[in-house]
C-alpha cells in the first residue's frame, strides 16, 4: 500500500477542498488544523503508479500542479489501516450514531438509541463530511415532525442517507448512485448493518430515472451545478406534502441555488416552504412542497 501525502498551506485549504469534492468519491482525504488553518493532504493507493495517475487527475482540477513534490511512503498493511482509520470517528445526532465498524466492540450506544455501523471503503466516507451532516440533520429534524412512507436517496456513495432513513422509520427506499464501487460500498453497509433489502440499491444516472415516479422524501447530496441543471426532474420526484434535501453546496453558491429552485417551484406554479442551513463553509436548502394539511410545517 503507497502513501502519498502533502502539507497544504491555509489560502490553499478552500481550493483544494472544491477539487477534492468535485472529485469525490477518491481515494484522497484532507485534514484542517482548527488551530493554524493548515492541511495534510493524503491519499492511499495500491500502487505508485495509482497514486500518480490520482494526483494527475486531481491537479487538472486544480488547473495547477503543486509546488513541491509529494512525499510517497510504502506501508506495510497494519500501518495504512491504522492511518485510514484514524481519519474517521463516530459522531451523532439525536437518537442516531455513525460508528465505523472497527468502534463496534468500543463505542456505547445508549439505551433507547441506534447505531450504523459504517466501512466506507477508502473513497466513500462515514458521513462526517459537512454535507452529509447537513443533509442528515435535516433528515432527522423532518421526519420528527412527519412520517414518510417512501424515499429516494440520490447519489448515495456509501449509503448513509438511506440507511439512516431506515433507522428513522422510513420503510420504502431507493438509493441510486451512476458508481457502481459505491453500490458495492453500500450494499456491504447494509450487511454490517443486517439491514440487507431494506435499501434498494442501484448503480443508475440521475437522468434515466422515472418522470412518473414520486416520493415523499428526495435527498441530493451532489454538487450545486448538477443540482441546479436537474432542478425541474428533482423538483418532480417530490409529490405534493413532501420534501427536498439538497445539499454538496458551498454557502458562496446558496443564493444562486436557492433563487434558481425557488424560481423553479414558482413556475411550476407549486406552494412551498424552504429553509437554508450552514455549517462551516458548507450549506444546505430544504424544500417542502406544499398541499392543504401541510403548510406551515
Amino acid at each position: 500500500m503507497i502513501k502519498a501525502s502533502h502539507p497544504i498551506e491555509p489560502d490553499a485549504v478552500e481550493n483544494l477542498e472544491d477539487a477534492l469534492y468535485e472529485l469525490a468519491p477518491s481515494n484522497w482525504s484532507l485534514i484542517v488544523s482548527q488551530k493554524d488553518g493548515t492541511g495534510d493532504l493524503e491519499g492511499f493507493f495500491d500502487s505508485e503508479k495509482d497514486a500518480r495517475l490520482a494526483l494527475e487527475e486531481l491537479e487538472s482540477i486544480l488547473g495547477h500542479a503543486f509546488e513541491k513534490p509529494f512525499r510517497i511512503d510504502e506501508l506495510a498493511d497494519r500501518d495504512w489501516k491504522e492511518s485510514y482509520k484514524a481519519h474517521f470517528k463516530a459522531w451523532s445526532r439525536g437518537t442516531i450514531h455513525w460508528v465505523p465498524e472497527w468502534e463496534r466492540e468500543s463505542y456505547e450506544i445508549p439505551d433507547g438509541h441506534h447505531a450504523l455501523y459504517v466501512d466506507p471503503g477508502m473513497a466513500f466516507g462515514t458521513g462526517n463530511h459537512e454535507t452529509t451532516r447537513l443533509c442528515l440533520e435535516s433528515m432527522i429534524a423532518i421526519c420528527e415532525r412527519k412520517k414518510f412512507d417512501d424515499c429516494i436517496d440520490l447519489g448515495c456513495g456509501s449509503g448513509i442517507l438511506s440507511l439512516s432513513a431506515f433507522l428513522l422509520g422510513i420503510e420504502k427506499i431507493k438509493a441510486i448512485d451512476f458508481d457502481p464501487d459505491a453500490i458495492k460500498v453500500a450494499h456491504d453497509n447494509a450487511t454490517l448493518n443486517q439491514m440487507n433489502g431494506m435499501v434498494d440499491f442501484k448503480a443508475q444516472p440521475l437522468e434515466t430515472l422515472d418522470e412518473n415516479q414520486d416520493y415523499d422524501l428526495v435527498l441530493a447530496n451532489i454538487q450545486a451545478d448538477v443540482l441546479m441543471q436537474n432542478a425541474e426532474r428533482l423538483i418532480g420526484l417530490v409529490r405534493k406534502g413532501g420534501s427536498l434535501v439538497l445539499s454538496g453546496i458551498l454557502a458562496i453558491e446558496m443564493q444562486s441555488v436557492e433563487s434558481h429552485f425557488t424560481d423553479q417551484l414558482k413556475s411550476s406554479d407549486l406552494a412551498f416552504d424552504h429553509s437554508t442551513k450552514n455549517l462551516n463553509e458548507w450549506s444546505s436548502l430544504c424544500i417542502h412542497i406544499v398541499n392543504d394539511q401541510t403548510r406551515g410545517w
